[in-house]
């Protein structure tokens, strides 16, 4: 089986489709991830194979979309500025250029994350089945936001000769592979009607730590402090960082802060003994030495604690870390830290409280990790596809006529009996 993998050119919206990638891989299937030039290095570095498609640009880094592509000013709510970055800047032209490596490389079928809506598009367009693996909360997808994607799609369809669908009835019933615990999602939301549960096994084994960090966490509990890989630029670091360093400045604790590739670490002046500022450090290999985490309540890093029992203490700042910051309260395995900016004795008063020995956290998480470990593993998650692949996509392909104008590619069409040869 030939599988596509599309994703937008992030870290945290690539890093979930790894479980599955590498189950595919070890299953025999041919494995291709479709994303921005930019981002391939990252693909490969896993050992995957990468086809540049869609806008060539890089998910955090805002200088790299090309300006007439910005969100304008009126895409002011998560939910407007959802469906422009995610859907009218990256789908169609991404969606475009699957077709056309379809010329030479014919998937199977096409696996999107859940953010990326252009392999869904040529999916339809090629005829095939499709499906989804879910990357942030689906709480996060609310009516309001697939209401404004709804349109944002409409928009596009007619350009790629498909029929509109207001409604998304195209999505119907598609499968949408969840590499996270039920327990996590808000149980008065909808969820997606496809989506089914899944643990992503063991990770590979775990990567080298530094000398310098491998003495961490071994005489005092460890506290790491992250900020992920798309909110870690110096406007969140000013202040979020700072409050941490002050407040556990005489703790009895170890501290490894990753600060992110834009902030250079020396700007945090010297360190007492037992604190490390670094730009990156392998998440789950820190997470697997650490007694507490302080981030901003991105997905993956919830989803990494949770997998290793570490109470968090959440400072979140916007997109879905509101949502997790809410699923983590509700099922008490952290504290969240609803200041803005948050002072360094909030963040000591959190701290002194997940390390404490009667705390509660470590025990509710454990038992959230049980219960995700008893769900079906990435090898089941392969089966489905295999299942959905044997089923087939639609009855035939569309007609398909492209033309991004404003964009600088030239149209281009393409007919239904040319695409179905391939």
């Amino acid at each position: 089986m030939r599988v596509l993998l599309t994703t937008q050119p992030g870290y945290g919206h690539f890093r979930p489709l790894l479980p599955l990638a590498r189950a595919l891989v070890a299953e025999g299937h041919e494995v291709r991830v479709g994303t921005s030039a930019s981002f391939a290095s990252v693909v490969e570095r896993e050992g995957l194979a990468a086809e540049a498609v869609g806008l060539n640009w890089l998910h955090g880094v805002e200088s790299t979309i090309p300006p007439e592509l910005r969100p304008p000013p009126e895409a002011n709510t998560i939910a407007t500025y959802f469906a422009h970055k995610f859907v009218r800047m990256t789908a169609e032209r991404l969606a475009a250029d699957v077709v056309t490596l379809s010329d030479r490389w014919r998937p199977d079928v096409i696996v999107r994350e859940t953010t990326e809506y252009g392999g869904s598009l040529a999916a339809q367009i090629l005829g095939l089945p499709s499906a989804g693996l879910q990357v942030a909360s689906p709480t996060l997808m609310s009516d309001d936001v697939l209401a404004e994607v709804a349109i944002a799609l409409d928009e596009i369809r007619p350009r790629l000769g498909l029929a509109s669908d207001p409604e998304l009835n195209a999505r119907g019933d598609e499968l949408v592979i969840c590499f996270a615990p039920p327990a996590l999602h808000d149980p008065a939301a909808r969820l997606p009607a496809g989506l089914r549960s899944f643990h992503p096994g063991s990770p590979r084994e775990s990567d080298v730590l530094d000398d310098d960090v491998a003495r961490l966490g071994v005489e005092r509990p460890l506290v790491y402090a992250t900020l992920g890989t798309v909110f870690n630029d110096p406007e969140y670091q000013s202040e979020f960082f700072p409050a941490i360093q002050a407040g556990l400045f005489d703790a009895r604790v170890d501290l490894l802060m990753a600060v992110g590739p834009y902030v250079d670490p020396t700007s945090l002046g010297n360190q007492r003994p037992g604190v490390e500022v670094l730009p990156y450090v392998p998440q789950r290999a820190v997470l697997d030495r650490s007694a507490v985490v302080i981030c901003h309540g991105g997905y993956g890093t919830v989803l990494d604690a949770i997998d290793t029992s570490v109470p968090l203490v959440v400072v979140p700042f916007g997109a879905d870390q509101y949502v997790n910051a809410a699923s983590v309260q509700r099922l008490g395995i952290g504290i969240v830290v609803e200041e803005e900016p948050p002072s360094s004795q909030t963040i000591r008063d959190a701290v002194d409280a997940l390390l404490h020995a009667d705390s509660p956290h470590r025990q509710r998480l454990q038992m959230l990790r049980e219960e995700w470990c008893a769900l079906p593993g990435p090898d089941k998650a392969v089966h489905a596809l295999m299942a959905l692949a044997e089923e087939g996509g639609s009855d035939s392909p569309t007609d398909f006529v492209h033309d991004v104008g404003d964009v600088g590619r030239p149209a281009r069409a393409r007919r239904a009996d040319d695409i179905a040869g391939h």
